[in-house]
């Protein structure tokens, strides 16, 4: 099978995730896309350092976004609990030989890419599909190839700039922002995970 994996902290899963991992779905023929929540962020990348919500309660609520093709995987959890990229690939590849799979990041983590541990072996050793946030970038060929040190775009790095994308600048963030401000997350979030936040009180002040 083909699998994109879309990884992250889905502190809580949103419609934006839903709408990369469905497009990925169809623009690149994949069998499934993988939500992939990482147990901790503590252990590397100083960068992206957050109080996260317990695991569980994240896994739980990704698992309420699956369908016949989107699922959401506790590998990390049972099998890399240090969240770091190139182990987990490593893993899966290792675990699940007759699969190849992909690895999305979106075009706002370019910038701190190099920060990532053996960052280089991501790019040169891995399928790595390159996701515009927000806005569609015409030139993210070009900040890919600088972030990755790239003279040209190989074959096992995909950069998506299909001009029919749809792009959201919804994140888990904002969806925490204006829980906590006593805001309506409806329409940002699948029904069901907004009953699961309301629930378990996350997000509360």
């Amino acid at each position: 099978m083909k699998i994109a994996i879309l990884g992250g902290s889905f502190d809580p899963p949103h419609l934006g995730h839903y709408l990369i991992a469905t497009q990925i779905k169809e623009l690149l023929g994949m069998d499934q896309v993988w939500l992939m929540p990482n147990v901790s962020t503590s252990a590397h990348h100083k960068i992206f350092q957050k109080e996260l919500s317990p695991v569980a309660d994240r896994l739980q609520m990704t698992q309420l976004m699956e369908n016949e093709y989107i699922k959401a995987s506790d590998f990390e959890l049972n099998h890399n609990p240090t969240s770091i990229t190139i182990t987990t690939l490593e893993k899966l590849s290792k675990q699940y030989p007759s699969d190849t799979f992909y690895w999305i990041t979106g075009s706002d983590k370019l910038e701190t890419f190099n920060q990532y541990d053996r960052w280089k072996d991501i790019i040169n050793n891995n399928n790595v599909i390159v996701f515009p946030r927000e806005h569609m970038l015409w030139h993210l060929e070009e900040r890919v190839k600088e972030a990755f040190g790239l003279q040209s775009i190989p074959e096992n790095v995909i950069v998506l700039q299909n001009e029919s994308l749809l792009l959201t600048n919804i994140s888990s963030r904002i969806i925490r922002e204006r829980k906590r401000k006593g805001l309506s997350i409806q329409y940002l979030v699948p029904a069901g995970i907004e009953e699961y936040i309301e629930k378990h009180r996350l997000y509360h002040e």
